[in-house]
């Protein structure tokens, strides 16, 4: 009985140690300054910039604002590890990588290729994989030191916007998983958001829209807003968003209710790839004019055919782009690859050649919905 109650004791001893080492290697909140955002810039000469910015724990007490007070680090040099450990220099906080939300690259850095850029996020233990990546149409210096309203705009509110742009489908979300799978793959091309700073609304506002498509590691190609939702449709990633189509003197605002698409590849006898592309949406009527004085039917029958064209021209010119930079950004040769492994092994060394040579089949099918209701409006 003795034996037993010293072997319950022990293990009560052993459990309570062992978890309370799990607690050995954590950081008390009060030590750290989380980071939120991380931008990567070209500063010449090999060198690099890197800008970081961090919230300062407690945040603003101003009128019991809860947004966190922005601190901005800079630092000039050859190895973004050291920079980072050289911040620290500048407060008594350690910095701290596991919350950053986002690594926003400059638009020359992302043009000289990432790859060794983002080995340090890959390699530390407290980074998250799950970070957005993002390539800024000037400097990420410039998007990370923005202000709006005098305010600092917080990576956390970068991160919300992207959260946001998928009510309108015209820009990507891309983490460093995803991104680093498709770099280390070699096959799948990697793209990232799109952000700059718009001045066009008189006041200076942050942006998210288009996307950036890289060849290995270095950005060869800028998407537009159509382009984007091209790939979109193409990938089956629409979430919502409004399609305008007009014809003649008509116009009308068409929202996206939900949609389906993909492609499909084939091998020929001669050894060319043919690829079909089909896309499916349903679309609601919002707006109209210049329907007033046709039948329903027939004003859903225009509709439809001018909504098909749309999506087709968007679809379109999003893969004529890339393979003008010989880019597969829709894993066209990966898909290849898990059909017919050993004919993609005898291709593989002239994927570009054979990719700009395709020419896709385009096929979309569009639903008209809520006819009635506008038309009895």
């Amino acid at each position: 009985m003795k034996k037993r109650h010293w072997f319950s004791l022990s293990a009560i001893f052993v459990l309570i140690c062992f978890l309370l080492t799990g607690c050995m290697g954590s950081r008390e909140l009060t030590d750290i300054m989380p980071i939120l955002g991380i931008g990567i810039d070209s500063a010449g000469n090999n060198l690099t910039k890197l800008t970081v910015q961090a919230a300062k724990m407690g945040g603003s007490k101003d009128q019991g604002s809860t947004k966190p007070n922005i601190l901005i680090f800079e630092k000039t040099d050859k190895n973004a590890f050291d920079m980072l450990r050289e911040t620290t220099h500048e407060n008594s906080d350690k910095l701290f990588i596991g919350h950053n939300q986002c690594i926003i690259i400059g638009k020359d850095a992302a043009s000289k290729g990432v790859k060794s850029e983002l080995d340090l996020f890959l390699r530390d233990h407290e980074a998250r994989m799950g970070v957005w990546i993002l390539v800024s149409d000037s400097t990420a210096n410039e998007i990370l030191t923005a202000k709006e309203d005098d305010a600092s705009v917080s990576a956390l509110e970068i991160k919300q916007m992207l959260s946001e742009q998928k009510e309108n489908s015209e820009s990507v979300d891309v983490n460093l998983l995803e991104f680093s799978v498709k770099l280390m793959g070699g096959t799948t091309c990697p793209v990232a958001s799109l952000i700059k700073i718009d001045k066009e609304s008189g006041k200076p506002r942050l942006k998210i829209a288009g996307m950036a498509i890289f060849k290995k590691d270095r950005m060869v190609a800028e998407l537009d807003e159509n382009k984007t939702r091209g790939y979109l449709w193409t990938m089956n990633k629409i979430e919502s968003g409004v399609v305008n189509v007009e014809t003649k003197s008509r116009k009308a605002c068409l929202e996206i209710e939900a949609s389906e698409g993909g492609f499909t590849p084939y091998l020929n006898a001669d050894g060319s790839v043919s690829l079909s592309i089909h896309v499916k949406a349903e679309l609601g009527v919002r707006e109209m004019s210049g329907f007033e004085k046709e039948p329903a039917v027939t004003a859903a029958k225009e509709l439809q055919k001018a909504a098909e064209e749309e999506i087709k021209s968007s679809v379109l010119a999003c893969f004529q782009t890339t393979q003008f930079h010989k880019a597969d950004i829709y894993g066209i040769g990966t898909e290849i690859y898990r059909k017919w492994p050993k004919k993609w092994r005898e291709m593989q060394a002239s994927w570009d050649k054979l990719y700009v040579q395709i020419n896709p089949e385009i096929t979309v099918q569009v639903d008209i919905t809520d006819m009635g209701k506008i038309s009895q409006s």
